[in-house]
């Protein structure tokens, strides 16, 4: 089998949807098949880092990647979640600490939430405890929510949520104007910022609908109080009219591809200065 071969959904995948998915997860973590990929992001009109999202990437030991699309929705039916969840979360505190005790950077690495760990209890206390362990400031951890997840959030999700942000942690609605948008979710969720999907960023350009959408977006975002990130942004030319349209924030190809824990040093490092500026 090719070392880079990729499991397509419906197919090898299959072998993984037993009810002991969970498990499975665990001897992934316990067998370093599942990793964390860091994708920088950047102010639109400066280019300074400003920080990353985490990615999970699971390759098994015969070196078949399992899509991301594949497995967490897997684990998303079942307590796999849960375990997926804590692992990232953990990893990804750890990394950034790391970074900033080294001196490189304290940017803020976000992390993607699902709506199953807003109904555990218990999340908010597990979110403080790993930050307390790894000795990453809560403001330094970014969790992302879909509107999805949010549209129908419980009071015990609103409460967990609530809680994260008195303790300083930072909430971020991913995928904005794909799901359920309204006014009204934005007003109930503490959130400090939306990010544009790629489906958007990447049309605007030829598509003045895609373009007429993005500006709508960041005009309500800043009306808020909110800040931007723009997801997906792979030219030169997609840049541009996010800066025009007064973006805050990029993240895409354009800057650069999911970055294994190991190189991110050396990215930040060759990006100590704003493109503009080397």
């Amino acid at each position: 089998m090719a070392a880079n071969k990729t499991v397509a959904q419906g197919g090898g995948a299959a072998a993984l949807t037993d009810d002991g998915f969970a498990d499975r997860v665990r001897d992934a973590i316990a067998q370093n098949e599942l990793s964390l990929a860091y994708q920088p992001q950047a102010d639109v009109a400066t280019g300074r880092l400003t920080g990353f999202e985490a990615l999970a990437r699971w390759r098994l030991g015969d070196g078949t990647m399992i899509p991301p699309d594949v497995f967490v929705p897997m684990a998303e039916s079942g307590e796999a979640i849960h375990v997926l969840g804590e692992w990232a979360l953990r990893t990804a505190c750890t990394a950034a600490a790391g970074w900033m005790n080294a001196g490189l950077t304290d940017a803020p690495v976000a992390v993607n939430l699902s709506p199953r760990q807003l109904d555990d209890p218990a999340f908010a206390r597990i979110v403080l405890r790993i930050l307390a362990e790894t000795g990453l400031p809560a403001a330094n951890l970014k969790l992302e929510l879909t509107e999805t997840a949010l549209y129908d959030h419980n009071t015990q999700a609103r409460e967990t949520l609530m809680q994260l942000r008195g303790a300083g942690v930072r909430l971020v609605l991913d995928d904005f104007g794909t799901g359920y948008s309204s006014l009204a979710l934005l007003r109930r969720v503490p959130v400090e910022s939306l990010k544009i999907d790629k489906q958007f960023t990447q049309a605007m350009v030829e598509d003045r609908d895609a373009a007429a959408i993005v500006q709508a977006i960041i005009a309500l975002a800043h009306a808020l109080g909110l800040s931007v990130v723009a997801e997906g942004v792979e030219t030169p030319e997609q840049r541009l009219f996010l800066q025009a349209y007064r973006c805050d924030r990029l993240q895409g190809y354009w800057l650069a591809r999911p970055l294994p824990e190991g190189d991110v040093p050396d990215f930040i490092q060759r990006n100590a200065a704003p493109p503009q500026e080397r």
